[in-house]
């Protein structure tokens, strides 16, 4: 199967094979091992394509990678991975149910990212609706993280980022 996943997600990616694996991978967790497999020591095209898919594995059955979630994290936070690959990892992190205890890091993480100009605006608007959504579980986090975000100053931000930040301004009302 490693070999056959592989060469099938080799090439030209595409939503209907996407969504062709990630079905395939719901059904078997087998192909879910080797979707993990490629995230985790595949080389970065490969892992971008491998995280595609468990992206749309998340967005169906997020309990099916809430064991993921600490390696997840890890590849998130450390630095090492291009902004698609960062963006499609925090979109399946943001699928995963929210039943732990505040990450630390990974808020300290986000609250970085969503105000670092150098990232993609991808990347900081999924960055903000995560630190909104881990954030929201203790008051005085949030209201640490409106006071943040109430004070970006916004010229410097895409339409998508200004968005954002005008959606979790509003759910805080």
């Amino acid at each position: 199967m490693q070999i056959d996943l592989r060469k099938r997600l080799t090439g030209r990616p595409s939503k209907e094979l996407t969504l062709t694996v990630a079905r395939e991978a719901l059904a078997d967790t087998e192909v879910l091992k080797e979707l993990l497999n490629l995230l985790y020591e595949g080389d970065d095209p490969m892992r971008w394509r491998a995280a595609w898919v468990l992206e749309k594995v998340s967005e169906r059955k997020p309990s099916l990678l809430a064991k993921e979630r600490n390696s997840i994290v890890a590849m998130v936070t450390n630095g090492n991975s291009p902004d698609g690959l960062r963006r499609l990892l925090m979109s399946i992190l943001h699928n995963l149910p929210d039943d732990r205890d505040i990450d630390v890091e990974l808020l300290n993480y986000l609250l970085a990212t969503m105000l670092d100009l150098k990232a993609t605006p991808g990347v900081q608007a999924l960055a903000m609706k995560l630190a909104a959504r881990i954030s929201s579980r203790h008051e005085e986090l949030h209201e640490e993280f409106c006071y943040m975000v109430r004070n970006m100053e916004l010229e410097y931000y895409s339409p998508g980022v200004r968005s954002a930040v005008k959606q979790c301004l509003k759910k805080k009302k």
